[in-house]
C-alpha cells in the first residue's frame, strides 16, 4: 500500500509540474479570433497587442506585410492609424498646455483659414457640417459658424453644439490655430511632450517628419477588398494633423498607453477627470477618446478610418488596466460607428475582446 501512495504522489507531483511548465494560454482563443477575421475579411496584414496592469500582456502578428507575400507580419510593422492620431495629439496638446506653451482658450479663428473652413462644412453634404440624422436617427446638428469656438471645446468635440459630434475636419485645423496663435509646430509638440516620453521609436509624424525612422520602410501598404481578393492602393499623401497622419505600429502605441496610464504625459488626476465624466445615454467624448458605458465599466477608446485603405482600434477599460490596439490595412476593423453614439460594442473585435477580458 505503501508503494501504492508512494507512485501516486510522485505522479500528482509530475502533473502539478507539468502543469506550471505549460499553464493555459488565456489569449489562445482570441489569438485564433484575429487570425481567422483576418482570414475572412481578406485583409493581408493585421496587428494586434493587449496591454494590461502597465506592462505588453500579448501580441499577435497576422498575414504578409507586402504584396508579394513574403514579408511576414512582425512587431515591426507600421500602419498608417488614422483617427487612432486623435488621443495621442489631444494628449501632447494638453501636456504643452500644462507647460505653458499654449492656452486651451485660443480661439479656433487663429487659424484664418477656419471661418472659411466652417462655412464650405455648413453648406455641405456632409452630416457633421450640414446636420441630419446617423442611422439610429439621432440628430446631428449643423455647424454653427456664428458661434464662439475654442481650442478646448475643439478637443471635446464641440464644433457643432454643446452636445458632441464627431467632426473631424473641424478637429483637423487644431494645428492651424495653434500656429496661427504663436504656438509651436504640432510635429514639434507631440514630439517632445508624447513620442520621446513614451520612448516611441521608429514613429513617423506624417511623410514630412524627418525624424520618422523606420516607420515608412516597414509600413504594410494599404488594400480594399474588392471581390474578395485585396487590391493595392494608392498610398494617401496627407501630412499630420491632430485628427491623424501618424505612422506606427501597436507596439509603438502600446509604448503611449503604458505612459499615459502611468501620469508621465500629463497628471493622473486629469486622466481621472476624462474617466469619470459624466456622460449622456448616447456616450460622449472628451480630450480625444469616445466614452462609453458597458455592463457598468467607463470605456475610452478611438476608432480609424482610412477610406479604402486602413483601419485602427484603440480600446481602454481603465478600471481594469486593460487595452486593446487593433491596426490593419484594409478597412475591415471599420463598423462604420455613428457621429453623436459612442457605440464600440458595435465592433466585432472590441465585444470579443470585451467578452473574453473585462466581464
Amino acid at each position: 500500500m505503501r508503494f501504492i501512495n508512494l507512485i501516486a504522489l510522485i505522479l500528482l507531483c509530475s502533473a502539478t509540474r507539468a502543469q506550471a511548465r505549460e499553464p493555459v494560454d488565456e489569449f489562445a482563443d482570441f489569438d485564433t479570433f484575429l487570425s481567422a477575421f483576418r482570414k475572412e475579411s481578406g485583409t493581408p496584414a493585421l496587428s494586434a497587442v493587449i496591454v494590461r496592469d502597465g506592462e505588453v500582456a500579448w501580441e499577435g502578428y497576422y498575414g504578409w506585410s507586402d504584396d508579394e507575400g513574403e514579408v511576414p507580419t512582425s512587431s515591426d510593422t507600421t500602419y498608417k492609424i488614422a483617427s487612432t492620431t486623435k488621443p495621442i495629439a489631444a494628449t501632447a496638446i494638453l501636456a504643452e498646455a500644462l507647460a505653458g506653451g499654449l492656452s486651451l482658450d485660443l480661439p479656433m479663428t487663429s487659424d484664418e483659414g477656419f471661418a472659411e473652413t466652417c462655412e464650405w462644412l455648413s453648406g455641405s453634404q456632409i452630416p457633421f457640417g450640414s446636420g441630419g440624422e446617423d442611422g439610429h436617427g439621432n440628430a446631428i446638428p449643423p455647424m454653427d459658424c456664428a458661434r464662439p469656438l475654442t481650442l478646448d471645446q475643439m478637443l471635446d468635440m464641440r464644433a457643432n453644439d454643446d452636445a458632441f459630434v464627431y467632426n473631424p475636419i473641424a478637429y483637423a485645423r487644431i494645428d492651424r490655430a495653434i500656429s496661427g496663435a504663436g504656438g509651436r509646430d504640432l510635429r514639434a509638440i507631440v514630439r517632445d511632450r508624447v513620442a520621446e516620453p513614451s520612448g516611441m521609436r521608429n514613429v513617423a509624424l506624417g511623410w514630412r517628419d524627418p525624424e520618422g525612422g523606420d516607420a515608412l520602410r516597414f509600413m504594410a501598404p494599404p488594400f480594399q477588398i474588392i471581390d474578395g481578393k485585396p487590391v493595392k492602393q494608392v498610398l494617401p499623401d496627407d501630412d499630420f494633423r491632430a485628427a491623424a497622419g501618424i505612422i506606427a505600429s501597436p507596439r509603438q502605441m502600446a509604448g503611449f498607453d503604458i505612459a499615459f496610464d502611468k501620469g508621465v504625459l500629463i497628471p493622473p488626476a486629469m486622466i481621472d477627470e476624462i474617466v469619470a465624466s459624466k456622460i449622456g445615454p448616447l456616450g460622449d467624448y472628451r480630450r480625444g477618446w469616445w466614452l462609453e458605458d458597458w455592463e457598468g465599466q467607463r470605456l475610452m477608446w478611438h476608432s480609424g478610418w482610412n477610406e479604402k485603405k486602413g483601419s485602427a482600434l484603440y480600446l481602454k477599460v481603465p478600471a481594469k488596466h486593460l487595452t486593446l490596439i487593433v491596426l490593419a490595412n484594409t478597412e475591415a476593423i471599420w463598423w462604420g460607428n455613428s457621429l453623436v453614439k459612442t457605440e464600440v460594442v458595435e465592433s466585432p473585435i472590441a465585444r470579443r475582446f470585451l467578452e473574453e477580458f473585462a466581464r
